[in-house]
């Protein structure tokens, strides 16, 4: 979607690393997006629809995700469609920690400090007087991300104006586009496995425990920084290619810059355990052939509800995991049904923590 201002120009274009988002609920489908300058990922962003589902007090917190760490404001504005005679809305802004990593020393206290501006910008909003009108619009109906189109010209301009501005006074004030900035390289945490095995659902609700956890804050700093923000589920490509990093481009060399290995395997199926076990030899392999590169590799067994899964000795056997952990390898098995043994996912990550190089 394009959006122009009076100008006939395009709106500004914003780096991925930071984002911006405007989001409503809407008394008959729930939460809807209303703005952002960009489709967002559903594995990379958080969800925003889930946060304004569970979160309907006015005010500011922040929200700490796995790639992205946000601070979300919720506010009412008058409206005389809605029932109660107020619409609901959150604006959102989303910054890649790990990009600033260098910058910003406290993400958190950073975040907390652009609280102030979020406020600003909501009191901005409220005076625009087409928006309650927009948000019943009963054209808006599969528009989610492009509502603002359903308005006037004068009010998308408008609109825009406040959203660059504010979004200019939420960005970071320092210069992050030197040629040093660009050849940074962030290690990762590689999840992969047979298909079906689980990887998917394991990301997500690793993204649960975190968002029910958010009050609390009683998830380790630890997991926060390097686990949640470092996951990335590895390509097939880069298996099937034996990690020749030369014909692929993921992270620049997976192998050299892993900080560990999640291996995912279906707790009761031995032809998931033997391809789990093919790739898991290749990547022993590689690693051996690297000087110094001894990353942990924490294997899971997805356990599912209705079948029976196979005794921890066999995955140790058919793994030879006594003959590597003879040779130095740092590697742990865990048996776990990924969608509700919460306490045992984050036992298995605090493992990877405690011996991550």
């Amino acid at each position: 979607m394009s959006i122009k201002n009076n100008n006939n120009t395009e709106a500004k274009s914003y780096p991925k690393e930071e984002t911006l988002c405007i989001s409503y609920f809407d008394q008959i489908i729930g939460p809807n997006q209303f703005y952002c300058q960009e489709p967002l990922s559903d594995i990379d962003h958080p969800n925003l629809n889930r946060i304004l589902e569970f979160n309907d007090e006015p005010g500011s917190f922040i929200f700490a995700f796995r790639k992205y760490q946000t601070v979300n404001h919720l506010f009412n504005i008058p409206s005389v469609y809605a029932r109660g005679g107020e619409e609901l809305l959150m604006i959102s802004y989303m910054i890649r920690a790990a990009y600033f990593r260098n910058e910003i020393v406290d993400v958190f206290k950073y975040l907390e400090s652009k609280k102030p501006i979020l406020e600003s910008y909501a009191e901005e909003l409220k005076k625009l007087k087409e928006l309650p009108e927009i948000l019943h619009d009963k054209n808006k109906s599969g528009l989610n991300g492009t509502i603002l189109e359903i308005g006037s010209e004068k009010f998308k301009n408008e609109f825009l104006k406040l959203y660059e501005k504010y979004f200019k006074e939420l960005s970071p004030k320092f210069e992050i586009e030197s040629p040093l900035r660009k050849k940074k390289i962030t290690k990762k945490i590689f999840i992969l496995g047979e298909r079906y095995a689980g990887k998917t659902a394991f990301l997500k609700n690793v993204e649960d425990i975190q968002f029910h956890n958010q009050i609390n804050n009683d998830l380790p700093t630890m997991i926060y920084e390097i686990v949640i923000d470092n996951l990335a589920i590895l390509t097939y490509d880069c298996i099937e290619r034996d990690f020749e990093c030369d014909r692929c481009k993921n992270y620049g060399g997976c192998l050299k810059n892993a900080q560990a290995f999640i291996l995912m395997l279906n707790a009761s199926d031995k032809n998931s355990v033997a391809g789990t076990k093919e790739k898991f030899q290749k990547i022993v392999n590689k690693c051996k052939e690297i000087e110094n590169q001894r990353v942990p590799i924490l294997i899971i067994g997805n356990k599912f509800d209705d079948k029976e899964e196979f005794d921890s000795d066999y995955v140790y056997n058919m793994f030879n995991l006594k003959e590597l952990h003879e040779c130095g390898m740092k590697i742990k098995y865990f048996p776990i049904n990924v969608l509700k043994d919460n306490d045992m996912i984050m036992k298995a990550l605090r493992w990877l923590v405690r011996h991550m190089i």
